[in-house]
C-alpha cells in the first residue's frame, strides 16, 4: 500500500461520515510533533494537512472527540502503525513503509464538530534500524549515521529516540562487547559555528549518557562535536539540512 498520496486518496486521512473536507494543503514544512503531553519534537518533511467539518444539514449529532480519535487509532492498528500518544482532543501515531516514515497527528475541535489531520512524510534516511544492521555497516564502512530526535536547539533526547538507543546498546552489549565507539554529533549550518559545535557535542554526550544508563562501559565511548564542519548533503534546502543533523557512530578499534 502506498501512503504518499493526495489528501482524498491517502489511507492515513479518514473522511468520516457526515464530515466535509473544507481545507487542505500539501507542501514541505516544519511542525512541532506531540510524542506525549509534554514531549514535543520538531519534524521536517512533506506535509499533508486537512480540515474536516461536520455538515450543517446533517440531522444526526456528530461523533465526540474521543470517538473520532479512537476511530483513527483503530485504523492505525489495521495499517500496522504505532500509536504514540492519545489525549482528550488529539493523538499521534507513526506508520512505516519500506522506504518512508509517516508521522501523523489527529486533532479535534468543538468536541468533534471538526477535526484536522497533519501528516509529515519522511524518507528513511537512517542507514540502519537494528543492532544487526548497525554491526554490518560498521564492519563494511566503519561508521553509521543515526538520526535521533531532539527538540530544536536542545540536547534532550526525545522518547522517539529510545528505540535507536536500545538497538545501539544491544549492539555494544550483545553483538560487539569489546567494540569501542566514537559518538560524533553534527548539525546543519544554521546558527553560529561556535553554538553549533557546542550543541553537536552536547547531543553526542546525551547519546553516550543513555548508553551508559543501559549498562555500556563509559570507557568504550568517546564523544566529539563537529558542528557543521562535516556535511553529507547540501545545506541550501531543508532536506539537505535534515540529513546533516545527525549523530554518527564510528568504530575506533
Amino acid at each position: 500500500m502506498s501512503f504518499g498520496q493526495g489528501v482524498t486518496s491517502n489511507p492515513l486521512i479518514l473522511k468520516l461520515s457526515g464530515y466535509d473536507l473544507i481545507y487542505s494543503e500539501s507542501k514541505f514544512d516544519d511542525i512541532e510533533f506531540p510524542m506525549s503531553e509534554v514531549d514535543i519534537i520538531p519534524l521536517s518533511g512533506e506535509k499533508i494537512f486537512a480540515t474536516f467539518k461536520y455538515g450543517k444539514d446533517n440531522n444526526y449529532k456528530h461523533p465526540s472527540s474521543s470517538q473520532i480519535i479512537q476511530t483513527y487509532f483503530d485504523k492505525v492498528k489495521s495499517l500496522r502503525g504505532k500509536p504514540l500518544y492519545k489525549g482528550e482532543n488529539y493523538g499521534s501515531f507513526q506508520v512505516k513503509s519500506n522506504a518512508k516514515k509517516f508521522w501523523c497527528v489527529i486533532e479535534t475541535h468543538e468536541n468533534g464538530a471538526s477535526y484536522t489531520v497533519t501528516i509529515i512524510e519522511q524518507e528513511k534516511i537512517q542507514e540502519a534500524e537494528t543492532a544487526q544492521e548497525m554491526l554490518e555497516l560498521l564492519k563494511e564502512k566503519g561508521t553509521v549515521d543515526l538520526y535521533f530526535q531532539f527538540a530544536t536547539g536542545s540536547a534532550t533526547l526525545s522518547k522517539a529516540s529510545y528505540q535507536t538507543i536500545n538497538e545501539l546498546a544491544t549492539l555494544l552489549k550483545r553483538y560487539a562487547p569489546k567494540l569501542k565507539l566514537s559518538i560524533e554529533g553534527h548539525t546543519d549550518n544554521i546558527g553560529s559555528t561556535t553554538a553549533n559545535k557546542k550543541l553537536s557535542l552536547q547531543r553526542a554526550v546525551a547519546v553516550k549518557k543513555q548508553l551508559v544508563i543501559k549498562g555500556v562501559d563509559t570507557n568504550r565511548l568517546e564523544t566529539i562535536g563537529w558542528g557543521s564542519e562535516r556535511p553529507i548533503a547540501s545545506n541550501d534546502d531543508e532536506k539537505g539540512r535534515l540529513r546533516n543533523r545527525r549523530v554518527s557512530i564510528k568504530a575506533i578499534n
